[in-house]
């Protein structure tokens, strides 16, 4: 696991360059602790910040083969049977790093090597070998980030795993895009490829990009599609147990590191699950919670605590202050990159800093089950929901607030602004959704699943998840996410995952034979930190967001109206609402973020 940057095409000046490389390595220091390297001539410049978790002996990037050059971020989980397969093809090896299979696939197979890949991964590779380019590649999901942009005389194109690293190039183009503002609220995240600046933008999952002499060419590949397609269960037991034989043999894989991994059980189903899988492969097992100090709604530190009793791990309870929460808001979203409406990204930071401090490089999370087979009641709603206008119902549960909250929010110019984009974010998603329903081969519930898991999840769930362990140096590994679990997911129809009432059927069919069954029964509970009730009076959060966002020099002023933002807050004081509590908590995330970058609009 790595933190990469580069630039490709017309060098910085002599005199600058190593500066300006050292100076965006420095940003991404955090996420590769154990070692810095680079190299450039004056066709590309590649560097990359490791952190050492397979083949930590060796491994050392840049890679090299004679005319090609790579960077990588991420861990390949089949490199094993990879080294084997290229080894009997006459390819020598010499360490035991999962990255010194990427070029010489890439040599073999061309950009086809990527559909070979079992794992998570953000790639560059300087192709020198005819016209000189640079070939950028994402994992099928989304897990690990790449942004970039092309200087304006398009004879450079500049790359990092993060954009406060990338945002340290010297014509690093900073102007915010105001839609993303919109877009934020409208999907509680920039979704993607474009992002919060203008003329910057991310890969998205399964991209892939050719920049060459100025031309930029994108496509997306199909990584990690090698292999046969598994047969469709016939019933739900069918289909848990074949999800169970899927997932313990990746975690069988996953688990194979050089250095100790823990797992995260917040005490739901899907990471309580994967803890009862992962305690037969490592017998000293460490599990992490996370909790807050007081009394407080949906605590689940109880079910995470019998989970551990059950699979007998070594449980660390982590105990986070309500009281430190203002300075812990300005430290995690310095490092969400873009602003995130999420909650709990303030639980996700200080959970991934005690995992970190406790010694661990490794953690495993239950992230994309519910993506991958329903485990949302929004879906099933929107799914059996035959009204005209249930596209615009739906996408207003994934808003901060839906464009009608948002006109009475927005200030006149920002509302005007946004005309000339199109309209407000939520009502141009939800058409999309409608027409990809209309348009789509698969039913209704399958529709919104991929569309979730394109449109919604890499930008929302996976990016915090990513920026926010490497911001302390751990890696998050997703067994959810591996390809042949995702392959298998998508055969399955849609009768299987949500079965009767039951959302996330497979999955609980998998669970049942491993946990009690009050854990695999019990209703879902939301893993979110409780702004609701943190937001009020008497509360240190509540006084902060007050003293934050009705400050005469708030940042985030022009694109609302200043009484909109006080009846908000007058009526959270009065009277705690879910809705006033998020939008509140939402615009605070906006503010810090802006702050913290010292952006002024």
């Amino acid at each position: 696991m790595c933190r990469i940057y580069g630039r490709f095409g017309e060098p910085y000046a002599d005199d600058t360059e190593d500066g300006v490389l050292e100076g965006v390595a420095r940003g991404l220091l955090h996420g590769g602790p154990d070692a810095q390297s680079r190299t450039r001539d004056h066709i590309a410049a590649l560097g990359n910040n490791r952190l050492a978790v397979q083949g930590v002996a060796t491994g050392d990037q840049p890679f090299h083969l004679p005319g090609l050059t790579c960077v990588f971020n991420g861990e390949i989980y089949n490199h094993r049977a990879l080294r084997a397969q290229l080894a009997a093809q006459g390819f020598p090896f010499e360490g035991d790093c999962d990255g010194d299979v990427l070029l010489p696939l890439y040599e073999r197979y061309g950009d086809a090597f990527v559909e070979r890949l079992e794992g998570m991964f953000a790639i560059a590779i300087v192709d020198r070998r005819g016209e000189p380019c640079l070939k950028l590649f994402t994992d099928h999901a989304g897990m690990k980030s790449l942004y970039y942009y092309v200087s304006r005389d398009g004879r450079r194109l500049c790359f990092a795993s993060e954009l406060q690293a990338l945002a340290r190039f010297p014509d690093f183009p900073d102007e915010i895009d105001p839609s993303a503002v919109d877009r934020y609220l409208g999907g509680r995240a920039v979704w993607g490829p474009g992002t919060v600046y203008r003329d910057v933008a991310t890969l998205p999952p399964g991209g892939a990009l050719r920049f060459a002499q100025g031309r930029l060419t994108r496509w997306a590949t199909a990584p990690g599609t090698a292999g046969e397609e598994p047969d469709a269960p016939a019933t739900v037991e069918e289909a848990g147990s074949a999800l169970d034989a899927l997932l313990r043999d990746e975690l069988g894989r996953m688990l194979d590191a050089d250095v100790p991994a823990c797992v995260i059980t917040s005490g739901g189903l899907d990471s309580s699950y994967l803890t009862a899988l992962s305690r037969t492969f490592v017998p000293d097992l460490a599990s992490f919670n996370i909790a807050y100090k007081g009394d407080w709604p949906a605590d689940e530190r109880h079910f995470a605590e019998q989970v551990a009793r059950h699979c007998g791990t070594r449980h660390h309870q982590v105990i986070v202050d309500p009281g430190d929460f203002p300075g812990l808001v300005d430290r995690f979203v310095r490092h969400l990159d873009q602003p995130n409406n999420a909650p709990h990204s303030l639980s996700t930071y200080a959970l991934f800093e005690a995992i970190h401090q406790a010694g661990f490089k490794v953690a495993l999370t239950g992230d994309g089950a519910d993506e991958l087979f329903g485990g949302y009641a929004r879906y099933v709603k929107a799914a059996r929901d035959d009204s005209a206008d249930w596209h615009r119902a739906y996408q207003d549960t994934m808003a901060v607030a839906g464009p009608a909250a948002l006109r009475r929010l927005y200030s006149d110019d920002f509302r005007g602004e946004l005309a000339t984009y199109g309209g407000y974010f939520g009502d141009r998603s939800g058409d999309r959704l409608a027409r990809a329903v209309r348009d789509g081969r698969a039913d209704k519930l399958e529709t919104l699943l991929r569309y979730d898991q394109t449109e919604r999840f890499p930008y929302y769930i996976l990016r915090r998840v990513d920026h926010l362990s490497m911001a302390h140096a751990v890696e998050a590994r997703i067994p959810f996410l591996q390809p042949r679990v995702m392959r298998f997911a998508h055969a399955l129809p849609s009768e299987l995952k949500v079965h009767g009432d039951t959302v996330k059927a497979p999955v609980a069919a998998a669970a049942r034979p491993w946990l009690p069954a009050a854990v695999v029964d019990r209703p879902k509970q939301p893993f979110t930190l409780p702004v609701t009730a943190m937001i009020r009076p008497g509360e240190r959060l509540h006084d902060y967001i007050g003293d934050t966002l009705l400050a005469p020099t708030a940042r985030c002023l022009p694109f609302f109206r200043r009484e909109a933002i006080r009846e908000l807050f007058d009526l959270q004081s009065l009277s705690p609402d879910p809705h006033a509590a998020g939008t509140l908590w939402s615009l605070l995330v906006l503010e810090t973020w802006l702050t913290t970058r010292d952006i002024t609009l």
